[in-house]
């Protein structure tokens, strides 16, 4: 129980740091840039530096780890302007409820269960995103800010496939494996973020350097925390209890924090959406046994 808190409140407080880049004047690309680099140094660390990069073509989920660098980088910027522009409470329903994407992978690649409560659960998800999306804000949000929130969930939902799509195909069952799988995923998120900060330099405005350090220094930790929490809690929960119980807690936490610390309004139809997809999360991951 004690690692699903850690998740939780690391996964949360993402969220929170991104939506500071702003106010800040944090530099969105570097400060990612950054993260990765520091992610990277904590992952290899953990597994005391026991990895041989001239020789990673050589391992089966190396090309996975290319296709997951990918979406992690175009997932994470997308993921702080939504913060940032969209809203805290929004930008994490988005990506919780991006769970329906890996489901959906889950029940017609590889054979998962499908019954009433499941598919039920998908429906209503659907249904509070749009809830949620139209609830939030008015005709001038919607118009020019709609799309981040959806391509955060579109590229949620596509980088955990590809986690579950290596687990299931490429990984052995030891945490050494993933360990390296994710680390090498975040050095390449390094090195492509990196190319990112190049190719932006002249669009990035006016920016402090202190704190962009800093922001992706903490976004770093607890990016990393995220994931090492996660895999520490899958050794002591089953997964169909930990992701859900995980889901619902940092959408409700992050909805808690955006509307007292943040000042972020939410309409009624807002909460139902919020509501229903705290229930419709449930609902997908529950497991009859």
């Amino acid at each position: 129980m004690i690692y699903l808190i850690f998740a939780i409140l690391a996964s949360t407080f993402i969220l929170v740091t991104l939506k500071l880049f702003e106010p800040f004047n944090v530099n969105r690309f570097i400060a990612i840039a950054i993260n990765y680099l520091v992610g990277a140094a904590f992952g290899l660390s953990y597994i005391k530096w026991d990895i041989n990069f001239t020789g990673l073509h050589v391992f089966p989920w190396f090309g996975m780890s290319l296709i997951t660098t990918f979406l992690l980088v175009c997932g994470f910027v997308l993921f702080s302007f939504s913060a940032s522009k969209a809203g805290i409470t929004l930008t994490a329903i988005s990506s919780r409820m991006s769970v329906i994407i890996p489901v959906v992978l889950g029940l017609f690649i590889f054979g998962d269960a499908l019954n009433f409560i499941k598919i039920s659960g998908i429906a209503l998800a659907l249904l509070a995103l749009v809830l949620t999306l139209w609830g939030n804000g008015g005709k001038s949000f919607k118009l020019k800010f709609i799309f981040l929130p959806v391509l955060v969930f579109v590229f949620s939902g596509l980088n955990d496939s590809a986690v579950k799509i290596t687990q299931a195909l490429f990984l052995s069952n030891s945490t050494h494996d993933y360990v390296s799988y994710a680390a090498t995923a975040f050095v390449f998120a390094f090195a492509l973020s990196t190319l990112m900060v190049i190719v932006t330099r002249s669009k990035g405005g006016q920016w402090k350097y202190l704190n962009t350090i800093i922001a992706g220094s903490i976004l770093g930790l607890l990016n990393w925390s995220s994931i090492f929490f996660m895999l520490k809690g899958f050794n002591q929960m089953e997964v169909s209890v930990f992701v859900p119980l995980l889901n619902v807690s940092v959408v409700s936490l992050s909805t808690l924090i955006g509307f007292f610390f943040f000042k972020e309004k939410i309409s009624k139809i807002n909460f139902a959406g919020i509501l229903l997809a705290i229930f419709a999360i449930v609902l997908i991951a529950y497991r009859t046994v």
